[in-house]
């Protein structure tokens, strides 16, 4: 074992400074992130599926105008929001950087008759233009950008959407980690999360204070090699999300709890903004 390189990793980095590992399209990483999606009980990689049913309903009974839109769905994972909207007879496309998601969301559509597009795609990198009526980006991926890819993100759904188009997207907020969330924690499994072979995880989580954002850092050990695996997330509220949004000329911003229209709390643990072009 590289015990300088193992102390080294262990350090506090740099904020938003990102590991080399592959993650979402790690083979066995991204197997277990798609059974993570796809348990109905877990608010893990996407929410619990009643959570998910009501999101739908709510966004479908109280936010969209008509069934005469097109929908783009960021970091659609294996379909959850995207089969469901389909099903009501909406335009959905779907991108994600995972292909296994990918791979998994097309087959469900074929084998379920749904005409949705999905697309392999890191939607940092997408160029549509006044194409979509309501671009959404569910379960706090927002959070996980740097300031320069939220501000391409911006620009580019901005670009995306047509004249009046909504921006629904959710965040954390600092109520839904403190202080108390930060230290150290390892584990040993024999086929875990991280690896199919035999490894030692150990996790620290930073806070960032001045620049709202915790990390949780993973450095993962198996007999062959040490990696690491960093996983940011900056939390937001509403006077902040908000000017962020003003800077690139959305506006008419409101804001909801979660993603189902719960009314704005101060001590909710997420945001849910809806904006518009």
């Amino acid at each position: 074992m590289d015990i300088e390189k193992l102390i080294n990793l262990s350090q506090k980095p740099k904020i938003f400074e990102k590991s080399e590992t592959a993650f979402w399209d790690d083979p066995h990483i991204s197997k277990k992130m798609l059974e993570a999606h796809l348990n109905p009980d877990w608010d893990a990689a996407s929410r619990k599926f009643s959570t998910i049913d009501a999101s739908v309903k709510w966004l479908n009974e109280d936010i969209f105008p008509n069934k005469d839109i097109k929908i783009l769905d960021l970091g659609c994972g294996p379909g959850l929001y995207a089969s469901r909207l389909a099903k009501l007879d909406y335009s959905v496309t779907g991108i994600d950087y995972s292909q296994r998601s990918i791979n998994y969301a097309t087959r469900k559509a074929e084998e379920n008759n749904l005409d949705i597009k999905y697309i392999y795609q890191d939607y940092l990198t997408i160029n549509f233009e006044a194409e979509f009526d309501v671009i959404m980006l569910i379960f706090c991926d927002f959070g996980a950008l740097t300031n320069k890819e939220r501000n391409i993100l911006l620009r580019k759904i901005y670009k995306a959407l047509k004249p009046g188009g909504l921006l629904i997207f959710d965040v954390f907020t600092d109520k839904n980690r403190d202080e108390s969330d930060l230290g150290r924690t390892w584990a040993i499994k024999e086929n875990g999360f991280w690896s199919k072979e035999p490894y030692v995880a150990l996790t620290e989580t930073f806070l960032y204070q001045e620049k709202d954002t915790f990390l949780d850092q993973t450095i993962v050990m198996t007999e062959k090699e040490i990696n690491i695996y960093r996983l940011f997330n900056h939390f937001y509220t509403k006077s902040t999300i908000g000017n962020i949004l003003n800077k690139f000329a959305y506006k008419d911003h409101n804001y909801y709890s979660d993603v189902t229209g719960k009314k704005y709390k101060d001590e909710s643990k997420t945001i849910t903004v809806i904006t518009k072009k």
